[in-house]
């Protein structure tokens, strides 16, 4: 087995990549879940809407969660060498994931912190706090891809 073959299939060191790709996704995943349910009818049993029939700020996370997921993707290929990326373009990769991360961080962030109208007969569900999670997670990832170039 040549040795190009051998480092595509050995694991990175760090688990970076890993985080941002997993992160990515469960931001785009938390959007079609449910954030907001109304407190109105009978209760025990609310109606809820998904982030993504809710606002435009989980539209624009959407995006973001593709952006970091992509991107740590690259960083996947170029610590497994499947990609030659030189140090500038790894970098750039680092600051992208760390970018579409915060991104995504503020945007769901003013979504839980102020909630759509009517505000007052809405409560917070479980996608917007693994939505922010997700971002929180990307953050994390993008900076360890920072502090690990070589």
């Amino acid at each position: 087995m040549s040795a190009r073959r051998q480092a595509i299939l050995r694991p990175p060191r760090g688990g970076a990549p890993y985080i941002g790709m997993l992160s990515g996704i469960l931001i785009v995943v938390a959007a079609f879940l449910p954030w907001y349910a109304t407190n109105l009818g009978p209760p025990f049993s609310p109606e809820s809407v998904a982030g993504w029939e809710a606002t435009n700020v989980a539209k624009a996370s959407v995006a973001m969660g593709v952006v970091l997921a992509i991107a740590s993707a690259l960083a996947l290929l170029d610590a497994r060498g499947g990609v030659s990326l030189d140090h500038t373009a790894g970098d750039a990769i680092g600051w992208v994931v760390v970018g579409a991360s915060v991104i995504a961080a503020i945007l769901i962030g003013y979504r839980l912190m102020i909630l759509p109208e009517p505000a007052e007969f809405l409560s917070r569900q479980i996608g917007v706090y693994l939505a922010a999670a997700g971002a929180v997670g990307g953050i994390l990832s993008g900076l360890a891809l920072l502090a690990t170039r070589n």
